[in-house]
């Protein structure tokens, strides 16, 4: 097999070499190529709005309209100090996305970002490789595990510019030194817009370490460029509105344990995330082969997975991290079974047509679907009845009640979005405005576990929307419900300072609208 090899003497699969194979790979792959990316786009399509996607428009556009951060936060009645927004810029966008176009550009943009991510690690791989069976299997993999935490949140920055990261490295391992230039802008964009951030800096420090370390033994020069980027890309964190407040912020919250599922670990004898354990067990299966590898490459591959198994949010990542190094040790253990592995020329034209037929008709098929799902909702964003309170926030709205509201947090976001002239007890952005032990106490008041009334007696509620946990609420004396819905109750506060919704109720001139609720965002 003819091999060109890269600064390190890795092997690296020529792409032109002139053999019967290559033909065959010439004509398989832009149709493989096809159906990956048909497969990968179904997976991104979310049609359900994200619980955060209502606050992040909602501060996105009071950024862009007023021209500045607001450095305390205006939604809360609970919040105290100042409002580290670290992820300002990915909302400005998202907001002149939704005022733009509405929530079909916000649809898009996540679909072609998803693509973008897709293409950028398939041209990596295919400067290096061209087995297509390795290709195919790694990449449907890691479609499934993208899209586990593809929702339309600012961590889909993250999820770009790590592969940009990625890229611009091999980039340089492969001999181009300048694609070190532009690792310090891509973190400076990156910085701004979400603080997975700090997991970027944090594994190109591992590659530069790595490589300094080995660099020091083999008397390369490697390590020079590298430093020199590394520098560049610290000093860029600082190129934020907060300077380093910000880096101290992510220093002391990064490490709080967070009660929210997607931070749980993973559960390692389940079915629960399968391509993700896939990937690790084919992981661990390449070392044992005798097939060259960089040691940082493994190195950030092995943090990745120890982070992946902490917090299942990490599984993203680390699929990510997994895919400039998996398929290509994949195809090179499959060069030495080729005759097994690979298309073979002998076969006849009409196999070949077959089988180009059945991956077309894959493709189609994936394509037919995500037509679907899309033509279903408009091209637009849906929200689900299931999960928001949209009765209960309707009455509200109708009934023009505004005020204090004790909410649960993840429907905190949407509340600020339906209701701008009320304040909430607690939302999704947790520690970026809110102690953690308030948001521990307002989810201990929904759910009605011991000691949740205390929470009544801390903060000025005037106005109670929760969901159908807790009970004992109804008992409480100095509240009383003044709407129940299919989702969500509504509380009024009776007890001094009473809230003007309950003389309404009392005297029954509260409206409730029982037509149909459209389900298009917002």
């Amino acid at each position: 097999m003819a091999h060109r090899a890269n600064r390190d003497g890795l092997p690296i699969e020529n792409p032109n070499r002139n053999t019967p194979t290559m033909d065959y790979s010439r004509f398989y792959r832009p149709l493989v190529q096809v159906l990956v990316y048909a497969y990968a786009l179904n997976a991104f399509t979310f049609v359900y709005a994200d619980p955060d996607l209502f606050g992040h428009i909602t501060y996105g556009g009071e950024i862009w309209n007023s021209g500045q951060i607001p450095l305390t936060d205006p939604y809360a009645y609970t919040s105290q100090g100042p409002w580290i927004n670290h992820e300002w810029l990915m909302e400005v966008v998202f907001y002149l996305l939704y005022d733009a176009w509405g929530s079909s550009g916000l649809l898009m943009f996540r679909l072609v970002l998803g693509l973008s991510i897709i293409h950028l690690l398939t041209d990596l791989y295919f400067s290096r490789s061209n087995n297509l069976l390795a290709y195919a299997l790694h990449f449907i993999l890691l479609t499934h595990v993208l899209a586990f935490g593809f929702a339309m949140r600012p961590q889909l920055a993250t999820y770009f510019f790590l592969p940009a990261l990625l890229y611009l490295v091999y980039d340089f391992f492969d001999g181009n030194r300048s694609a070190l230039i532009l690792i310090p802008p891509v973190f400076v964009l990156w910085v701004n817009c979400h603080g997975g951030v700090v997991a970027g800096l944090g594994i190109f420090s591992m590659i530069v370490a790595v490589e300094t370390i080995r660099n020091a033994f083999t008397g390369g020069s490697n390590w020079k460029y590298l430093l020199a980027a590394w520098v560049g890309s610290c000093l860029a964190m600082l190129v934020n509105p907060y300077g380093i407040d910000l880096l101290t912020f992510f220093l002391k919250t990064i490490p709080q344990a967070r009660d929210v599922t997607e931070w749980y670990g993973l559960n390692l004898f389940d079915a629960s995330h399968l391509h993700f354990k896939i990937m690790v067990l084919l992981f661990a299966a390449t070392l044992l082969f005798p097939v060259p590898k960089r040691w940082w490459e493994v190195a950030i591959i092995l943090f990745g997975i120890y982070f992946g198994i902490k917090h299942v949010r990490h599984t993203v990542l680390t699929g990510l991290l997994m895919t400039p190094y998996l398929p290509l040790q994949l195809a090179a253990i499959m060069g030495r079974f080729r005759s097994r592995t690979s298309f073979s020329p002998a076969l006849p034209r009409l196999a070949h047509a077959l089988m180009a037929v059945i991956i077309i008709a894959f493709a189609a098929f994936q394509v037919n679907v995500q037509a679907f799902k899309l033509k279903r909702t408009g091209f637009e964003l849906k929200v689900d009845p299931g999960y928001f309170p949209i009765h209960a926030v309707r009455f509200l709205k109708e009934n023009r009640i505004h005020g204090n509201i004790l909410v649960p947090t993840n429907w905190g976001q949407y509340v600020i979005f339906h209701l701008p002239h009320s304040k909430v007890s607690s939302d999704g952005r947790y520690w970026t405005v809110y102690e953690p032990k308030l948001v521990r106490q307002n989810m201990v008041f929904h759910k009605g576990w011991q000691g949740w009334q205390y929470f009544l007696k801390f903060y000025p509620h005037e106005i109670i929307l929760t969901g159908k946990e807790n009970r004992e609420l109804e008992k409480t004396p100095g509240w009383v419900k003044i709407f129940e819905g299919p989702r969500a109750r509504v509380f009024a506060r009776t007890s001094r300072p009473w809230h003007p919704a309950y003389f309404k109720h009392r005297n029954q001139l509260l409206k409730y609208n029982p037509d149909p609720i459209p389900l298009r965002f917002p």
